[in-house]
């Protein structure tokens, strides 16, 4: 018959057995929540965190610490100990600190890229001056690397103030732990730079665009004004002058076109030059505009000669605001270089027609009232110029 003794070890080994298999299925559980944050939208601070409580509550440390390289030194982003896990406290920037890949135990991990498991602390040889710096307690202390294709990424700490706490499963789980940790971590920088990119392309897009339509603006603000007077050319007025004057006829509303020339004008750029010229053409663009109204449209369709459109004015109107124009330029100092000019202008009116609140001709165009006023234009710089004609004037 067996002693009692050898008995009672036989039954002791299946319970131990069974310890371990409930370690193992721990550990696996604490694996599966942190493989699961992978499917889950979180920032970096929420998924480190979320993954410091799974390894805290399934490895059975008493203080639980990650370091993530940061150029040549290890910076503690997260720290959790068994008070901030029962108060579920956030792990992220607690007690931060940061060491050097030289200093202690954690710089020999990371630059040996090896897990260190010292079971007994106080009687180790290991280099442990990081922890006293910082006071803390420690009995057994595991540190494992975390690797990305054997690129390094940080270390992560677990502390127990007993010695030989830590037991070979734990080891070895911790391993585990750090690969898959490693892998979501690498995972959330990828994607953080992935979106860093994008939004660097997104903003040189949007850039791209607003430097477009700057350009295309300006392209459309060139194609539409003169260059030198800066009043709007030929292309514009006839598009712009189009639509006015169709009202004008729609609503039988009056609208004058007032076509003017400079007298002489040849002579000035022989004379004086083209520079001098330009700057007369420059000062009548500024006269003219001096008196045109919101929904006129002034444009310099030639050389020198300049066109006003102007709707709601009936001929009466028009030649008012002529004489005004003949008589300010006539009073103008023109000057250039200090050499007098003489500056005179010949203007041609034409006007819309009535009879009855209705067109006597519908199909009267812009070019044709272009056409009457150049008509009565023609005739003033026949007659001595510096004057002003309408055309229903030499119709008579």
């Amino acid at each position: 018959m067996e002693p009692i003794k050898d008995i009672m070890g036989k039954v002791e080994i299946p319970a131990v057995v069974n310890a371990q298999f409930m370690q193992l299925l721990n550990s696996l559980s604490g694996l599966r929540i942190i493989s699961n944050l992978g499917n889950k939208q979180l920032n970096r601070d929420r998924l480190i965190d979320a993954m410091m409580h799974a390894v805290f509550e399934h490895l059975e440390a008493e203080e639980l610490s990650l370091y993530l390289l940061e150029e040549d030194s290890l910076k503690c982003v997260a720290n959790l100990d068994w008070s901030d896990f029962t108060k579920n406290n956030s792990s992220i920037n607690n007690k931060t600190h940061s060491c050097l890949m030289s200093d202690g135990v954690l710089g020999k991990t990371a630059t040996n890229k090896e897990i260190i498991h010292i079971p007994n602390c106080k009687t180790s040889d290991e280099n442990l001056i990081h922890y006293k710096a910082n006071e803390k307690e420690i009995g057994s202390l595991i540190c494992a690397p975390l690797l990305v294709n054997d690129s390094l990424l940080g270390v992560i700490e677990l502390i127990h103030p007993e010695p030989n706490h830590f037991d070979s499963w734990q080891e070895h789980s911790v391993i585990i732990y750090a690969d898959l940790m490693s892998m979501l971590l690498n995972n959330d920088k990828l994607m953080h730079n992935m979106k860093n990119i994008v939004d660097v392309r997104t903003e040189e897009l949007r850039n791209a665009l607003e430097e477009s339509e700057k350009l295309k603006a300006r392209y459309e603000e060139m194609s539409v004004i003169d260059p030198l007077t800066k009043l709007f050319n030929r292309r514009y007025f006839y598009t712009e002058v189009t639509a006015s004057m169709a009202r004008a006829k729609r609503y039988a509303q009056p609208f004058s076109l007032m076509l003017m020339d400079l007298d002489h004008f040849k002579m000035v750029n022989d004379s004086h030059g083209h520079e001098c010229g330009d700057s007369v053409l420059k000062t009548i663009a500024e006269i003219l505009t001096q008196f045109t109204r919101e929904g006129d449209t002034l444009a310099r369709i030639g050389g020198e000669e300049f066109v006003l459109a102007l709707p709601e004015t009936n001929p009466v109107g028009a030649q008012k605001l002529a004489k005004r124009i003949i008589s300010t330029i006539q009073e103008t100092d023109w000057d250039c270089r200090g050499t007098k000019m003489d500056i005179t202008m010949s203007i041609g009116l034409s006007s819309l027609r009535h009879h009855e609140n209705d067109l006597l001709d519908d199909d009267f165009q812009v070019s044709d009232i272009l056409r009457e006023a150049d008509r009565a234009l023609y005739f003033v710089k026949g007659h001595g110029r510096n004057n002003i004609k309408s055309y229903s004037e030499i119709q008579e």
